[in-house]
């Protein structure tokens, strides 16, 4: 199999593995905190062997990624849980919009082909935010908020850091793990927890999160960011699915608008200019 090729198998894997939140999310009949504790637990100890502990050193970037990452687990698990799934993911991933804002405010200059897929995203979350049906007002602008959450996650992961990616991904869950207790452990309850509850919780922390992961930062290697980024897209698309035919939720018909037009300007974003088609294609 060519490397090319390879890589677009493990992205997509990846991707299918993490569209499995939503449904397990769903299904698992726990608070959402104690969903986000059993995950986050699981996929530190499963990365727990792989943690280069002497090359740690803490900064003010990795700080932040440690927050903003806890953050973005904690309200997408919650979120799932108060509004449809469709709102949720689809919220979170409009982390492109935030991260231009961001660099706008920092300088950037605004361009017409930056603007516009922009403005796609903006219609859509205001769309998904007017709805009357289908969603939780209060759950989808927690969702927006995990959108600026992500935003920040994927700008904090772009810098140097001392340990490997799979350091990262163990010490982040881990770190998650012990915000909980030391701030939330009166929340948690496992008692109510079926065996299939269970069963889902070891799912998630072990696929949806830790194998997930190390195909997704396989396949990154074998192909450009920009093929993984658009691949990436297929987990807003499967995430709902999967809870439409297992739970039977189905967003409004507004909402499904918003989500088709966000999805378009997601997919514009990742538009390389006419000048990088080439070096892309190598």
């Amino acid at each position: 199999m060519e490397k090319t090729t390879k890589g677009t198998l493990y992205v997509l894997i990846a991707m299918m593995l993490f569209s499995t939140g939503g449904l397990f999310i769903k299904l698992i009949n726990a608070n959402a905190f104690t969903i986000t504790f059993g995950r986050a637990i699981i996929a530190g100890l499963i990365f727990l062997p792989m943690i280069q502990w002497k090359k740690i050193k803490i900064s003010k970037y990795y700080v932040g990624l440690v927050v903003s990452y806890c953050y973005l687990c904690m309200m997408f698990v919650l979120t799932t849980k108060i509004t449809t799934a469709a709102n949720a993911i689809i919220l979170q991933c409009t982390a492109p919009l935030w991260l231009y804002l961001f660099y706008v405010v920092k300088g950037k200059k605004i361009t017409k082909r930056d603007l516009i897929p922009r403005l796609f995203i903006l219609l859509g979350i205001i769309l998904i935010l007017s709805a009357a049906d289908g969603g939780n007002p209060w759950g989808d602008l927690l969702a927006l908020t995990n959108g600026i959450a992500y935003a920040a996650v994927q700008y904090l992961l772009d810098k140097d850091y001392p340990i490997s990616d799979a350091s990262i991904v163990g010490l982040n869950n881990l770190w998650l793990s012990l915000i909980i207790l030391l701030t939330i452990s009166s929340q948690l309850d496992f008692t109510g927890i079926s065996v299939y509850g269970w069963l889902g919780l070891v799912f998630l922390g072990v696929f949806q999160i830790g194998i997930a992961y190390l195909f997704l930062s396989g396949g990154v290697r074998l192909i450009s960011p920009l093929k993984a980024s658009i691949l990436s897209l297929a987990e807003p698309i499967l995430n709902p699915i999967f809870v439409f035919f297992f739970v039977g939720e189905t967003p409004s018909f507004l909402s499904l608008i918003g989500f088709a037009i966000i999805l378009m300007g997601i997919g514009l974003t990742m538009v390389p200019p006419k000048t990088h088609l080439s070096e892309i294609n190598e």
